[in-house]
């Protein structure tokens, strides 16, 4: 599960910013949306970000998208930063040409990245880079109040651009290969992947939840999302007939069969004196929308999966929006949850989100993206009117519009 994201200089955000998932103790509030690991740690199942179009709300979506890239390339690509980080540094800094810099911390999969008393373990991971080199690397382990040092790689000064060297740090419960990769690893590749695909125990564990446990949901109105699905159904056979159940459960009734012909996903539907196909591509947005969503959640009732969903309610029905929150929180794993960046004021319903499970996006004066919780207010009476108060400008994170029209 994703505890905390931070991200600096990077896309809409210029100063450091700070998104937690961590759920406040209140015990008035009920404890279905939540997973409790431990007195200390207890984590939102489900959390959003709200904002106008504009706002930078995406920049959180891209900056763990850069992460994932970044770390997961594959060993034909010449330099991983570019598809990480190119366009993305802050456009209105003082000082051009600053890295950017993210921070995950993330609650390691059970059985694995545990001390020796027992307890669950928070990765710390760091990257700060631009598109050329990487400035810094490291990975901390935090065993509770106890944190710990893996590694940490550090750019060392010098007049000479292609003379890149490092400084490294090891702290005594890494454990993988140290002199050989340090010899011959680029500054354009992680330290971190480099070690997991060298079997390293200490990387392979945060290496093996970006590549396994972190899934950005497709926006389904591509053909990328098609190839998902039927990859997920060829895997899953038994799925096909739970998508149908699914849909059936928001109200699309005619649709009988889905298909996997030639490379094509079809879907047969149905009425009273006749059946006809159609591909995925011929299907409506909406629908294409909720079959995406619909095969990722049924990942994450299966197996622990962070879901991070751009644009979430995109094309759907506010009543549908909440059903299938409803149905993320009743049936996914302990350690499965969602991420929902949107613009849409309906998941500011009554109870359907804790409110420090609720983040705001708005731009600053100087154009930058800034991030700020529901439970930075207190407003008596505000538990069942949280959505008016919004749209009455209580909070912020809503658009400036003024009068337009076109002159020839």
């Amino acid at each position: 599960m994703l505890i905390e994201m931070t991200a600096k200089n990077f896309r809409s955000v210029k100063q450091a910013q700070t998104i937690s998932f961590v759920a406040m103790k209140d015990s008035r509030l009920s404890k279905s949306k939540i997973s409790e690991f431990s007195e200390n740690l207890k984590v939102l199942k489900t959390s959003v970000i709200i904002g106008p179009n504009g706002a930078g709300k995406s920049s959180f979506v891209r900056a763990l998208d850069a992460i994932s890239k970044i770390v997961l390339s594959k060993e034909d690509v010449e330099n991983p930063l570019l598809s990480g980080f190119a366009g993305t540094a802050f456009a209105y800094s003082e000082v051009k040409g600053l890295p950017s810099e993210i921070e995950i911390k993330v609650l390691l999969p059970e059985g694995s990245g545990r001390s020796e008393e027992g307890q669950t373990v928070v990765a710390i991971y760091r990257l700060k880079a631009d598109t050329k080199h990487i400035f810094e690397e490291s990975l901390f382990y935090a065993f509770g109040n106890s944190k710990k040092l893996m590694f940490e790689r550090k750019i060392l000064p010098s007049l000479d651009e292609e003379d890149i060297t490092y400084k490294y740090r090891f702290g005594k419960l890494y454990r993988g290969e140290k002199k050989k990769l340090i010899k011959r690893l680029s500054s354009q590749r992680t330290f971190l992947a480099e070690s997991a695909k060298k079997d390293g125990e200490t990387c392979m564990t945060l290496y093996s939840w970006i590549e396994k446990n972190m899934i950005i949901v497709p926006m389904g109105a591509a053909t990328g999302s098609e190839k998902y699905i039927m990859d997920k159904l060829t895997e899953n056979p038994s799925w096909t007939k739970q998508l149908i159940d699914y849909l059936w459960s928001i109200d699309i009734t005619d649709i009988r069969a889905i298909k996997i012909f030639n490379d094509k996903l079809y879907f047969i539907h149905t009425n009273v004196t006749q059946h006809y196909s159609s591909t995925f591509m011929a299907e409506s947005l909406s629908l294409r929308r909720l079959c995406v969503i619909g095969i990722a959640f049924f990942d994450s009732f299966t197996s622990d999966k962070t879901l991070v969903v751009d644009d979430f309610s995109m094309f759907l029905h506010p009543a549908i929006v909440k059903h299938i929150i409803e149905i993320f929180e009743n049936s996914g794993t302990k350690r499965s949850q969602l991420l929902a960046v949107d613009c849409n004021p309906s998941l500011l319903e009554n109870n359907l989100l804790r409110r420090y499970g609720v983040w705001f996006a708005q731009k600053t004066g100087d154009g930058a993206t800034e991030y700020y919780s529901l439970a930075d207010f207190k407003i008596p009476g505000m538990k069942n009117k949280i959505r008016m108060f919004y749209e009455n400008g209580a909070f912020g994170a809503l658009p400036l519009t003024s009068e337009f029209s076109f002159v020839k």
